[in-house]
C-alpha cells in the first residue's frame, strides 16, 4: 500500500510496521540499553524503510541532551609544519565511526595547549555543551578529570592518570612495550640503549621511563640520563637528538622511539653523522600509522593501528553517557612487534 508521499512516518508508523510499542520503538532509536540488539535491528530496519528521520532537536528538548560528544584534541596551529605522527584527524575519525550508529555526533574542540583544553572542559561542563567528553595528553594528576569527576560529568580519556580517582580510559601498554623493547634490544647485545620520549609531564612518557629503568636494573646496567630526552615528538627533535647524542663519550648503539616522526628525523641523523643503521646503532619505533614500513631502511616498530583505540574511546562514551561505571571500561592496548630487522650490530665489510 502506497503512503501519502506528504504523510511523515512517525514513531506511531514504525510501531505498526514492528508490531512493537511506541514505548520500544522510542527507545531503540534512542540506543537505549534496555532494547535487545535483535529488536533494535529491527526498528532501525523499520525506520529506514519507510524513510523516518528522528526528530532530533525534539528530542533534544525532551530529553535536556546534546547528542554531542566534545572531542578536546592538541591541533598544530597555523605556523607550526613539523609532522607529529598520528594527528587529531585520525583519532577523531575512528572516534567518528565509533559512534556512526548512535545518535551521538563527534564535536571537534582543538586546543594549542593544556591550559586551553582545561578551560574548554570547564566551558562544556558548566553549560553542558555536550554530554560527554574525550580527551588525550593526560597527567598523571589531572585537573582536568577532577573537574569531570566532581561534576560527575561523563568522560573518557585517551591515556592513564596516577593520582586521579578511577576513570575510564584507552592507552597502549606503554610499561610492557618498553620492557619487551629493552629486553630484545639488550639480548641482542645493546649496552648503551637511548629513550627518546615525549614531553615530560605527560603520564605516557613517565610510564614509558620507569619501564626504562627497571630493564635497565634488571640488566644489570647503570642509567645514564644522557641517554633520555623529553620534547615534542617531531622529526626535528629526533635528528636533534641523535645530534645530540652521537657526540657522547659513550653514543647510544640504540634508540627507542615514542613515534615513527622522531624515528624518522632519528634516521635523518644518522645520515648527518654518517652513522650507518645496523653497524653503528639502529633504531625501533613505536606508532599507530606503521609508516616505517616504507623507511630507508625499514625499521622495527611496535605497531597498533588508530582504529583500536578509537573504536574503543567511541564505544566507552557511550557506555558511560548512558550510566555504566569507569571501572570496567579500562583498557591497555599491546601493539604488535613487527620486527623489520635483526637489530644486531654487524662489523663493516
Amino acid at each position: 500500500m502506497n503512503r501519502n508521499a506528504t504523510q511523515r512516518p512517525t514513531i506511531k508508523t514504525i510501531a505498526q510496521e514492528t508490531g512493537l510499542s511506541i514505548a520500544t520503538v522510542s527507545k531503540a532509536l534512542n540506543h537505549s540499553p534496555q532494547v535487545r540488539p535483535q529488536t533494535r535491528d529491527l526498528v532501525l530496519e523499520a525506520a529506514e524503510r519507510i524513510g523516518y528521520q528522528l526528530n532530533l532537536h525534539g528530542v533534544q528538548l525532551r530529553t535536556g541532551k546534546t547528542y554531542q560528544v566534545a572531542a578536546i584534541m592538541t591541533a598544530p596551529g597555523p605556523q607550526e609544519n613539523e609532522w607529529e605522527g598520528v594527528e587529531y584527524a585520525q583519532l577523531l575519525s575512528g572516534i567518528s565511526w565509533a559512534l556512526e550508529d548512535s545518535p551521538y555526533r563527534v564535536s571537534l574542540y582543538p586546543v594549542r595547549n593544556f591550559e586551553e583544553s582545561r578551560a574548554a572542559i570547564e566551558q562544556i561542563v558548566s553549560l553542558k555543551k555536550a554530554d560527554g567528553i574525550i580527551i588525550t595528553g593526560t597527567r598523571p594528576d589531572d585537573p582536568r578529570i577532577r573537574t569531570m569527576q566532581a561534576a560527575e560529568f561523563p568522560f573518557v580519556t585517551y591515556g592513564t592518570s596516577v593520582a586521579n580517582a578511577p576513570h575510564a580510559y584507552v592507552d597502549a601498554d606503554n610499561e610492557q612495550m618498553i620492557r619487551v623493547s629493552m629486553e630484545r634490544l639488550i639480548d641482542r647485545g645493546h649496552r648503551r640503549i637511548a629513550l627518546v620520549n615525549p614531553p615530560a609531564g605527560l603520564t605516557y612518557g613517565i610510564t614509558r621511563l620507569q619501564s626504562y629503568r627497571r630493564a635497565l636494573e634488571a640488566a644489570g646496567l647503570p642509567f645514564d640520563p644522557a641517554l633520555v630526552a623529553n620534547g615534542r615528538l617531531t622529526p626535528a627533535y629526533g635528528r636533534e637528538t641523535v645530534l645530540t647524542m652521537a657526540d657522547l663519550g659513550s653514543p647510544p648503539t640504540a634508540y627507542i622511539c615514542a613515534n615513527e616522526a622522531s624515528a624518522l628525523g632519528a634516521l635523518s641523523g644518522f645520515h648527518e653523522r654518517g652513522l650507518v643503521h645496523g653497524r653503528d646503532a639502529v633504531v625501533n619505533a613505536t606508532d599507530d600509522l606503521n609508516v616505517s614500513q616504507y623507511f630507508a631502511p625499514p625499521i622495527t616498530t611496535f605497531y597498533l593501528p588508530i582504529s583500536e583505540p578509537s573504536a574503543l574511546l567511541g564505544a566507552y562514551i557511550l557506555r558511560r553517557i548512558e550510566g555504566e561505571g569507569p571501572d570496567t571500561l579500562q583498557t591497555l592496548l599491546m601493539p604488535n612487534l613487527v620486527e623489520r630487522c635483526d637489530d644486531r650490530l654487524t662489523s663493516a665489510t
